[in-house]
């Protein structure tokens, strides 16, 4: 099942890639953090846990206490996003601040993803999102 999910994210890569949901989009754009950002824009939280799931241990343990705070903080979704960061760093090092603007507020919630080329693909390594704009801003590396 694990095996037919990740075939199933794959193939819809170029397509979230394309779709350029959290504007604007840049000739750095990475196919995998699009997938991501689109699937936390979606609140499918199922869709981008699988693009993590290899660098989460027991990920499906681990699912409610990662996602579960955003279905009580944020029960409606969001409506729009703007990535505000993306840096790269050589040779493969990759880091993106996306604010998530909750339907009918202006006050973002905010993600940052980090990645890396592993073994010619670019992964996500490891992900956190904070209402505190500023405590996201301190994880910068």
């Amino acid at each position: 099942m694990k095996n037919l999910l990740a075939l199933t994210c794959a193939a819809l890569l170029p397509i979230a890639a394309a779709a350029q949901s959290c504007e604007p989009s840049t000739d750095a754009d990475i196919a995998t953090f699009e997938a991501a950002k689109t699937a936390f824009l979606r609140t499918d939280y199922r869709a981008f846990a699988n693009l993590v799931d290899d660098y989460i241990p027991n990920m499906d343990a681990e699912y409610e206490r990662l996602f579960g705070p955003l279905s009580v903080f944020e029960p409606r979704g969001f409506d729009r996003c703007r990535t505000i960061l993306q840096r790269r760093e050589e040779p493969s090092f990759i880091q993106e601040v996306v604010f998530y603007f909750p339907k009918g507020s202006d006050v973002p919630l905010a993600l940052h993803l980090v990645g890396a080329e592993v073994d010619g693909q670019v992964r996500m390594l490891e992900f956190t999102y904070n209402s505190s704009i500023s405590a996201i801003l301190n994880e910068l590396h």
